[in-house]
């Protein structure tokens, strides 16, 4: 009889520290100019480094001359598209060739990459069974990417397109059994107060207030190897939504949310 209420209280007190390592802030010992001009000499005294991507910034955006595409392109479409709420995650995906791999357009939230992107958003409106995967940062900005692309009409307003929600967010976080990166902000923790109502209701209370406290997880913090498999399996996870925007009663890989969101999905797990 002692075994048992042992393994209990084994079990909860991992869980309960599991739980304080992902909610315990910390912060960078060195800021990003410090680290360009570390990287900028490592470069001068060994050469560039090839498979580090440049920074993307508005500038260079400006810059970027429009491509136009041959007439016939746009009489073709992706059968998904992965919308990222940050340029460096849609260039990281670019770069190692997921849209090669998967048959999906790539974009991020602000329209990169520039030069092709009303040319893909075209392409993208011709396919009525279209699946959008949404793949964000968790901080607030982040958890209103899914809100944007449903509710705003440049994107996808139409309820018989399927969105899914890969994550990350709170929930994913705090069940998490690995240790993060959580960083802590005010002026997160002010953007979390203001978050959309919708958005607001579909975060659990420890969900609120993790987020209201400050908190956020980026993306970035993972590897680049491990985002894309936790992508490739949320893509081929993805499938198994029917034509008719049902789960198969076997699997419980995603979760439908009630309401006014047809067709928006999400999961408990990150990948």
């Amino acid at each position: 009889m002692l075994a048992i209420p042992l393994g209990l209280a084994a079990f909860w007190i991992g869980s309960s520290q599991k739980r304080r390592i992902a909610q315990m802030p910390e912060s960078f010992l060195i800021n990003a100019k410090q680290l360009q001009n570390w990287l900028q000499k490592w470069v001068e005294a060994n050469g560039a480094i090839g498979q580090l991507l440049p920074e993307v910034s508005q500038q260079t955006r400006s810059l970027s001359p429009p491509n136009t595409p041959p007439p016939d392109v746009t009489a073709y479409s992706f059968d998904r598209v992965v919308v990222c709420d940050t340029v460096a995650i849609a260039q990281l995906l670019i770069a190692n060739n997921f849209h090669f791999e998967n048959n999906c357009a790539i974009l991020s939230l602000s329209g990169y990459p520039d030069a092709i992107f009303d040319t893909t958003m075209e392409m993208l409106r011709r396919n009525p069974d279209l699946t959008v995967f949404a793949f964000h940062n968790c901080s607030p900005k982040g958890m209103e990417l899914t809100h944007q692309l449903r509710t705003d009409p440049k994107w996808f307003p139409e309820p018989t397109i399927d969105i899914i929600d890969v994550g990350l967010s709170p929930r994913q976080v705090l069940s998490m059994q690995r240790m993060l990166f959580v960083q802590r902000l005010p002026q997160s923790g002010r953007m979390a107060k203001t978050l959309a109502p919708t958005v607001r209701q579909s975060l659990s209370p420890e969900e609120r207030q993790w987020l209201e406290a400050g908190n956020f997880v980026e993306l970035e913090s993972f590897t680049p190897q491990r985002l894309i498999q936790i992508l490739n399996r949320s893509v081929a996870r993805g499938r198994c939504i029917g034509e008719a925007g049902d789960v198969p009663a076997d699997d419980n890989s995603w979760i439908l949310l009630s309401g006014d969101d047809r067709g928006f999905y999400t999961s408990d797990s990150f990948g």
